[in-house]
């Protein structure tokens, strides 16, 4: 099961822009904190994109594009 998790975890997709610009990116999840009776403890709540500079964004809405900045927006494919 662990070995699954993994392989999802470190594939790598290709994004690309509508300007025909490719990059490459993983999917990680999105964790926050979450108070229960015993303290905190870390949830996955969503997913986001680490692109291969390092920089991490967030998903848009719709689960398969996202924005690097301003007016630059990419599909997974």
């Amino acid at each position: 099961m662990s070995d699954f998790v993994l392989k999802i975890i470190n594939e790598w997709y290709v994004a690309k822009a509508c300007n025909g610009n490719e990059i490459s990116v993983q999917i990680i999840p999105l964790k926050r904190q979450q108070s229960t009776i015993n303290g905190f403890k870390w949830v996955e709540v969503g997913k986001k994109v680490l692109l291969s500079s390092g920089q991490e964004v967030e998903l848009n809405l719709d689960g398969r594009s996202f924005y690097t900045s301003v007016n630059n927006l990419y599909h997974l494919t």
